[in-house]
C-alpha cells in the first residue's frame, strides 16, 4: 500500500528515509541503507549501528506504562475513543524533509495510525516530493516480501535485495536442517504442542506469524492460524488446550521484563492466576519458557527467523546461539 507524491527517481546517496516502525528500521539496515535513515521512532532499538547514528526521533507515545493490566486498560480506553496511542513530532518531520516515509496500517497499537501519518505528511511535506509506503506483513512470507517491497521502493539493486532475503531464508533453512529426524521426515511422531502467550493480564495468545514460526521450529500450534490476529483467551481455554510447552513472549517487552511479569502475575503464590496456572501440565512438567518478545516475536522484521531458532532451542535442545534470549521458568 503506497501513497505517493510526485517523486522522481532518487539516487541512493540522496535518499532521506524516515522509519515509523522498528521492524522497518531493521529492514532498511538489512538492505544496507542504514546511513540513509534520517528519522526513527522512540521504540527503535536495533541494529546497534543505527542506534549509534544519533538519529532524530520522530514519534512519541501517550502510553504511560505500568502493569500489564494497566497498559491493557489504557490501550482499550484510548482505542474506544478513537484516539491514537502515538503521535508524530510535526516539527521534526517537517525539518527532516524525507524522500521516503515508511509505516504500516496493520495495527494501531504498534505505531502511529496510518491516517494520521498520511494527513500530516501531506500537510508538512507538501512542497517536497516524497513517497509514503505502508507495509502490512501478516505472515512470515509477508515479512519476506516486505524486504523486497521496501528494497524496490528505495531503489536497491536486485543483488542487495536478494542478499537480504537470502540471509532470512538461510536462517530458516538452518532450523529445518537441524530438526530431529522424525520431524524433518514428516513422520507421525507427535510434535510438541505449544502455547505462545503475548500478554498475561489479560491472557492473549500470539497471532499473525506465530503459527508458522512454531511449525517451522518443529512444533504444533492451533490457537491461531496463519495470519490471524492475536486474541484474548480465558484460563479455561488455555487449560483445555493442554500445551506440552508454554512460551511467554509479551508484545513489546524485553526478556527481563517478561521474567519479572511472569513471576508476579503467574508464578507468585499470592497472584490471582496462581491456582489455575500451577495446574497446567506444562507448568507441572517444568516446560515454561520466557523469551524476548519485543526483539524476536512481536515485530515483523527479518529477526523473526531468529525467533524460529529460539523456538527450536526451547523445544528440541538445538543450539543456534540464541541462549541469551530465552530462559526456562519454574515454580
Amino acid at each position: 500500500r503506497a501513497a505517493m507524491g510526485e517523486l522522481p527517481s532518487v539516487a541512493q546517496e540522496d535518499l532521506a528515509i524516515v522509519s515509523l516502525l522498528p521492524s522497518l528500521t531493521e529492514v532498511v539496515a538489512e538492505l544496507g541503507l542504514a546511513d540513509r535513515l534520517v528519522g526513527i521512532t522512540h521504540e527503535c532499538d536495533y541494529p546497534p549501528d543505527v542506534m549509534r547514528l544519533g538519529l532524530e526521533v520522530v514519534t512519541t507515545s501517550y502510553i504511560t506504562g505500568g502493569t500489564q493490566k494497566e497498559i491493557d486498560d489504557e490501550v482499550r480506553a484510548s482505542l474506544a475513543e478513537n484516539h491514537s496511542l502515538y503521535a508524530l513530532k510535526e516539527d521534526v518531520l517537517g525539518r527532516l524533509k524525507p524522500t521516503h516515509v515508511l509505516t504500516q496500517s496493520l495495527c494501531d497499537v504498534c505505531a502511529v495510525a496510518f491516517d494520521q501519518v498520511e494527513r500530516k505528511c501531506a500537510r508538512l511535506l507538501a512542497s517536497d516530493p516524497y513517497q509514503l509506503l505502508s507495509v502490512e506483513p501478516q505472515s512470515l512470507e509477508d515479512v519476506r516480501q516486505s524486504i523486497e517491497t521496501v528494497g524496490a521502493a528505495l531503489g536497491c539493486k536486485s543483488e542487495a535485495i536478494a542478499d537480504a532475503v537470502g540471509r532470512f531464508d538461510a536462517k530458516l533453512a538452518r532450523v529445518a536442517g537441524a530438526l530431529p529426524a522424525p520431524l524433518a521426515a514428516g513422520s507421525a511422531s507427535p510434535k510438541p504442542r505449544v502455547a505462545l502467550l503475548e500478554w498475561f493480564d489479560p491472557l492473549f495468545y500470539g497471532g499473525h506469524w506465530i503459527q508458522e514460526m512454531i511449525q517451522l521450529a518443529g512444533g504444533e500450534y492451533t490457537l491461531a492460524s496463519r495470519g490471524e490476529r492475536s486474541k484474548v483467551m480465558t484460563a479455561e481455554a488455555l487449560a483445555e488446550y493442554d500445551a506440552d510447552v508454554i512460551v511467554l513472549a509479551p508484545c513489546g517487552f524485553s526478556l527481563d521484563r517478561c521474567v519479572r511479569d511472569a513471576k508476579s502475575i503467574l508464578f507468585d503464590e499470592k497472584a490471582e492466576a496462581h491456582g489455575w496456572w500451577t495446574n497446567l501440565r506444562a507448568v507441572q512438567h517444568n516446560r515454561v519458557y520466557a523469551a524476548d518478545g519485543n526483539q524476536f516475536f512481536s515485530r515483523p522484521s527479518p529477526r523473526l527467523a531468529d525467533g524460529v531458532m529460539i523456538l527450536a532451542e526451547i523445544m528440541h535442545g538445538s543450539d543456534f546461539g540464541q541462549a541469551d534470549h530465552w530462559v526456562r521458568l519454574g515454580t
